[in-house]
């Protein structure tokens, strides 16, 4: 067996290996392609980060503030001012909503920023559940959670009125007159007109029809509730279930 008698003569084998040596080298220009776009994006990220953080365009020029009802706006902006003048990607987002969140009224914040050049500061207040006497003409808010938070000269119908001597989240009154304002079932919360507190297991209610109800503390209050239905209907004018296993009546 022999091969080509001359191998300079064309054959196959030989179009075979010139097609082979004119076929682009696909793999070599891939990778300069990747190379050049590795090299590309970060240099194009800089720039934008350097135009964002040096051009006047994109300065903090306001704070916008939403959500507030009992907070003045401008008091809340007021506490974003130290991010005015800089750039937006600069501004500190979290010390902003910490000064927010320390206002009495505020029960979360949200601080975001608001492109091209504010940062917006979402507020939500707290909500009233008590309003609580505070000397002859003003009542103070507190919410579910026995914060204190506003002083009004009117207290809205829709609350409860209670009388605590020192209303706050770590006061044990407070605490207790909650439990027992939250857990309290309707046919009772209905005809509730006004709530005593003097002391954590004090709690007395006193309906609008002129009836008493002392109710303790916050303990029990599913079976407090059995024995004030059946004593209430029953017509008494004071009734006692701070002890329901053994209520009094007068």
């Amino acid at each position: 067996m022999s091969g080509p008698e001359n191998p300079s003569e064309p054959g196959p084998w030989r179009l075979v290996h010139v097609v082979r040596r004119l076929r682009p080298q696909r793999g070599s220009k891939a990778a300069r392609g990747l190379w050049a776009l590795a090299v590309a994006v970060p240099a194009l990220l800089l720039a934008a980060f350097v135009i964002v953080w040096t051009t006047p365009l994109f300065e903090v020029e306001r704070i916008e503030v939403s959500g507030t009802a009992v907070l003045d706006p401008e008091e809340v902006a007021g506490l974003g001012r130290d991010a005015v003048g800089r750039s937006v990607l600069g501004a500190d987002l979290g010390a902003i909503a910490t000064a927010v969140a320390e206002l009495a009224p505020v029960k979360s914040v949200e601080v975001t920023r608001s492109w091209p050049d504010a940062v917006r500061v979402a507020v939500t207040e707290r909500e009233p559940f008590l309003a609580v006497p505070s000397g002859d003409e003003t009542f103070l808010m507190v919410d579910d959670e026995g914060v204190v938070f506003d002083e009004t000269e009117t207290a809205p119908v829709s609350i409860w009125r209670v009388e605590i001597a020192d209303p706050g989240p770590d006061d044990l009154a407070t605490i207790e007159t909650l439990a027992v304002l939250i857990s309290l079932p309707p046919n009772i919360a209905d005809e509730v007109e006004r709530v005593e507190s003097p002391s954590p297991a004090g709690i007395t209610l006193y309906l609008d029809d002129g009836r008493t109800l002392r109710w303790g503390d916050g303990s029990e209050g599913e079976q407090k509730a059995e024995v004030a239905d059946r004593l209430l209907e029953g017509g008494y004018e004071h009734v006692d279930v701070s002890a329901p296993d053994a209520p009094t009546v007068s």
